[in-house]
Formats: structure tokens, sequence, C-alpha cells
């Protein structure tokens, strides 16, 4: 390896860990999630969760991207983002139209300030692979929630406005 490549790899790794530090990311956080998803999973997602969580802490956001995701690593589930999201009565802003206009909203730009931004990265961090909330000082581990609702019979977790469930 030449002198000058070696120059150029130390200046990347330096930026990264400045860019990491700034951003508040630890190398164990960083390596912790798997950012294998598509934009198209990311558009899906994040409007979703608006839809189901737009008025909800960020804690709030992010447990439902995980339970979606619980769902789609789920055998009882369809295996895709989409396929779970558009499955026959599981969400009501799809059956009302609401997820729809939410997708045509994100193509035009409104997912770049406010709570439609915090949507955007809690989805980016649920398809990832993050399964653990934040909540009132406390780390939530939510691998094996599959469910939520405003109101769920012995819900086991309740974050914002939302119950969550591991059995229905």
């Amino acid at each position: 390896m030449s002198f000058k490549t070696l120059v150029v790899r130390m200046i990347a790794v330096f930026v990264l860990a400045g860019v990491m530090l700034m951003s508040g990311t630890t190398l164990s956080k960083a390596a912790e999630w798997d950012d294998e998803y598509t934009s198209r999973e990311v558009k899906m997602m994040a409007s979703i969760i608006f839809c189901e969580a737009g008025n909800q802490s960020y804690a709030g956001k992010l447990a439902v991207g995980i339970v979606i995701m619980n769902r789609k690593n789920s055998r009882k589930f369809p295996n895709s983002v989409e396929k779970v999201i558009r499955q026959r009565g599981q969400f009501t802003p799809v059956r009302t139209g609401k997820y729809s206009r939410e997708l045509k909203k994100y193509s035009k730009g409104a997912y770049k300030k406010g709570a439609r931004a915090q949507c955007v990265k809690a989805a980016k961090q649920a398809l990832a692979g993050r399964d653990t909330v934040r909540y009132k000082g406390k780390n939530i581990r939510m691998n094996q929630y599959l469910f939520f609702s405003q109101h769920l019979r012995n819900a086991k977790l309740r974050i914002g406005g939302h119950d969550f469930k591991i059995n229905y």
C-alpha cells in the first residue's frame, strides 16, 4: 500500500468518526443495524408509521415500525413490508385511503421535516433491524411484539397512545 493510499484511508476513518460523533452514533450502534432496505420500503414504512403514529413521540413511531418488521419476520404474517402493510384487515389507513395519500405526499417531498421526517428516521431504524425503544428513560426490547392499537386487552406495554401485545 502506498503512502498516499494510507493517508487517504486514514482521513476517511477520521471523517467517518467525526460524523458519527456529531450524530451520536457509536461504532457498536453503527454495526448493530444492517442498512439493507430499499427506498421504496422506506417510503411505505414511513407513510404507514405517520398514519398510525404521526402524533406520537419518536418512541411510539419507532415502536410501530418495529412491530411491522416483527410481522415481516414472523411465519404468521406475510414476508415483505408491503404485504404486511397491505394485509387485509390489519391497518385501517390502508382501507380508508389515508395510506395512499401519505405515499403521494412522500413522493412530493413532504417527509423532509417535522413529524413526517421523524417517521422516515424511525422507518430506517426499524428496517435496519433496531428492536429496542427508549421510552421514559428505559430501553424496551420489542422483538416479540406483533400487535398494537389504541386499546388492546391484556396488553403488556403502553407507549404513548398505543398498547402493544405479543399475541392477539
